[in-house]
């Protein structure tokens, strides 16, 4: 099968139909049906539901989407490989981070470790939240960060510990709860609460369940959200209540938001770097091993 194929079937499930992929990919549109068509053939499956506009694949045709994309970063990853290899025979180290505060916990470490080692280099990539875990153990990339919900169970990968705190509640200066300087944990569990969507979050969300429980109740999730500026803004119009890390900060509506901690609670987070315990890169053990990274508890 040509691997590029798999690039066009990924590009037409993205753009959603067959003028835009043609056009990302500088082929025709006729090309695009082709390709399609010949992989349908080649599974003996259709992949594409074609009485939909805008494009929509199939049930198999999203089980073959979600593999694709893992193989097309497995190829580009090889490719860049090979790259450097011929280039500078240098070593690259690839981490997958979700969201800003996992770069921030990052930052002081990558800082020391690119004095200690400035030849290694460095690839950045933001990912889900829900896919961090997979991909570190199909080899996509060889460090992780983010919170260590995300590997709990998972003996084939160990973590070190970059930051730990405690969640609190995040409201808006219309919201009854805004004037206080802390609250209980009954007082939280009051209020509607927003999250951000399993599908993004992945495990995070059913652990946020768990430590409610913990706590002796049951959160009344009214709404969740694809991604934190949603959920702002959700948080800003609707008077629900958010869940942030303590340390969180806030680019815009700071002047109208507001983190309240909660006493008693359960709702607690860790930040941590992650990595396969049989990764052969020599550049993770020496990140692993870089000043300032605390050896965390979990495996």
């Amino acid at each position: 099968m040509n691997i590029e194929k798999i690039k066009y079937f990924i590009d037409l499930i993205e753009c959603r139909n067959f003028t835009d992929t043609a056009h990302k990919n500088f082929v025709s549109q006729t090309t695009i049906s082709q390709q399609i068509a010949s992989l349908e053939k080649e599974f003996d499956i259709q992949l594409i539901d074609r009485k939909k506009i805008p494009v929509e694949p199939t049930e198999a045709g999203w089980i073959f989407y979600n593999d694709a994309v893992i193989i097309w970063k497995q190829y580009q990853l090889m490719k860049e490989k090979m790259k450097n290899f011929i280039a500078h025979h240098t070593l690259v180290l690839r981490i997958e981070y979700a969201g800003v505060m996992d770069i921030r916990s990052l930052l002081p470490s990558i800082t020391k470790f690119k004095e200690m080692y400035p030849n290694i280099s460095i690839e950045l990539n933001k990912v889900l939240l829900k896919d961090i875990s997979d991909y570190l153990q199909k080899g996509l990339y060889d460090i992780a960060v983010t919170f260590d919900s995300e590997f709990a169970g998972k003996e084939a990968i160990i973590t070190e510990t970059l930051e730990q705190g405690s969640y609190c509640a995040v409201v808006s200066d219309k919201h009854p709860l805004y004037h206080c300087d802390k609250i209980h944990v009954h007082e939280l569990y009051r209020y509607p609460l927003i999250m951000l969507d399993p599908s993004v979050i992945g495990t995070s969300y059913s652990k946020m369940l768990q430590r409610s429980e913990e706590d002796g109740y049951k959160p009344n999730i009214a709404r969740t959200a694809d991604d934190v500026e949603s959920e702002i803004f959700y948080i800003l119009t609707e008077g629900m209540v958010g869940f942030f890390p303590e340390q969180y900060q806030f680019e815009n509506h700071l002047d109208r938001l507001k983190i309240i901690p909660i006493e008693d609670s359960k709702h607690r987070y860790k930040i941590v770097i992650a990595s396969l315990r049989n990764n052969g890169n020599p550049a993770v053990k020496l990140f692993m091993k870089t000043p300032g990274i605390e050896k965390a508890n979990t495996p």
